[in-house]
Parts: structure tokens; sequence; C-alpha cells
């Protein structure tokens, strides 16, 4: 379900280290079923279902095949890509729900590779938030607005027990918010089932206040007057309608009223 990656672009930077204590932490402090695929070889551990290693073996097309069945079957999966700066990392690196960048001197290449992700995610709407870890002794969590929070990093016992600990913290609002976008969904898919011409009051049966389905009709029609795609508009407005109160979503139509106007 929830894809977390271990990564430096460093040879030996103890990555895989830090990956399987991050696995162990998860299998010993949670019930969630977790599992471990390591990019290169393992050598101590027991290989199994849940513990894969020699990823790299795999075509792109079965890594992310896999990847796939690993999400339906384990809560969390822990992605050890090893220090492998390759395409067949980079390309599989975008999957991911997290990622963290390992080392003290890579603050720029994990900014960097941020910024590309980042990019990435204006047309790839599977690319999720990314946590980047980096700097030295001290690791900061940049997410998407690149707020800085710093904890310790020396891959002691304490620090295992802080990264495992934001994991599962991170994961339970990932769950949560899954769940809240998958509701949206189907809402989603039920106004597109109302006819055009009454779709004020489609959204009022489904529970919607009958100004705002007003307003929100309205709204949809200036859209679609302009030429833009019914379908597109509704995609569009539709975290407008959810997330807007009655006042916002009337600023906000008038203020593009207000600028249309102007135009002509």
């Amino acid at each position: 379900m929830y894809l977390v990656g271990f990564y430096s672009p460093k040879a030996k930077s103890g990555v895989t280290e830090l990956s399987l204590s991050i696995y162990n932490w998860l299998k010993s402090n949670t019930t969630l079923l977790v599992a471990f695929i390591s990019y290169g070889p393992l050598e101590k551990e027991e290989i199994s279902n849940e513990l894969i290693h020699e990823f790299s073996k795999l075509t792109l097309i079965e890594q992310k095949r896999k990847v796939k069945q690993l999400k339906k079957q384990f809560d969390i999966i822990i992605y050890d890509a090893s220090s492998q700066l390759s395409d067949g990392v980079l390309k599989i690196l975008p999957i991911v729900d997290r990622l963290f960048v390992v080392g003290d001197e890579h603050r720029d290449f994990a900014v960097k590779l941020h910024e590309i992700i980042q990019f990435n995610k204006i047309f790839d709407k599977s690319v999720k938030n990314f946590i980047t870890h980096l700097q030295g002794n001290k690791t900061f969590i940049i997410r998407e607005n690149m707020d800085q929070q710093v904890i310790g990093f020396n891959n002691k016992k304490k620090d295992t027990d802080d990264i495992g600990q934001m994991i599962y913290t991170d994961y339970v609002t990932y769950y949560l918010e899954r769940n809240l976008v998958e509701n949206n969904e189907k809402i989603l898919k039920k106004i597109k089932l109302i006819p055009k011409e009454n779709l004020y009051s489609g959204l009022y049966d489904l529970g919607v206040d009958f100004e705002k389905a007003l307003l929100f009709h309205q709204y949809v029609t200036l859209r679609e007057a302009l030429g833009q795609d019914y379908i597109e508009v509704l995609e569009t407005l539709f975290p407008f309608l959810i997330n807007s109160s009655f006042a916002e979503l009337l600023d906000k139509f008038q203020n593009e009223l207000h600028f249309i106007t102007k135009l002509k």
C-alpha cells in the first residue's frame, strides 16, 4: 500500500543497514504487514516472500509489476536502492510514496532530485509527496512546501526509533488521505452522472446545500461557456465544491467573472 524508498548516490553509505533497521523496527513495533526490497544482493538475511533482494535483475516493467503486487499484499514496503545511480533506480524512484536520500554531502543532489520529482509531478499524477533526508549529522525533512524539520541522524537506536515512528505516523496520514481521496472520487463519479441541466438539483440530492449547489452550477456553466470541456470543468472545480465554504466559492466565482469582464 505504502512504499518508502531509501537512497544514496554514494557507495557503502549505510543505506542497506539503515533501511533494514527501519524494516525490523516496523515489524517489531507495529501490527502492520511490512515487506522489504533490496536493489542489490543481501548476504545475511533469509530471503522470503516479504524480503526480496537482487531487484536490479528484473526489468523495469517487472519491477513495477512486483511493486504493484506487493502494495496489494502489504501495508508498508521498504525499498533499499543501495547506492545505485542508474537509469533503473531513477525510473523506479518516482513511484515511491516517500523518499529518503541519506548522506552528509548530498544536499545539492537531494534538492535537485526533489526538484526533478516535483517537475514530474506536474505531468504524472502517480507521483506523490516526497520526504528527502540529508545533511550530515542532521537530517532535514523536505516536504512539498519545503518546510524543514531537523532530527538527529547517526544511525543509532534513537534515530531508528525516530525515523520508524515518523514513517508509521506518515503511513497513518497517508492511509486517511487515501480513504478521503477514494470517497471524493466516488462522489465525483456520481456528479458526472447527473444530467448537465439538472446539476444543481442533483448536487442538492447528494447533500450539498441548495445555495452552494446553485452557485456551483452557475460556475460550471460559466467555464463551459468559455470553451472548457464539461467533464474537465467538473474535475477542476470539484475540489472547491468539497473544500470551500459558500462564501469562498462565491468570492472565487465573482473574481473570475470580474477578470473575464475586464478582458472584454
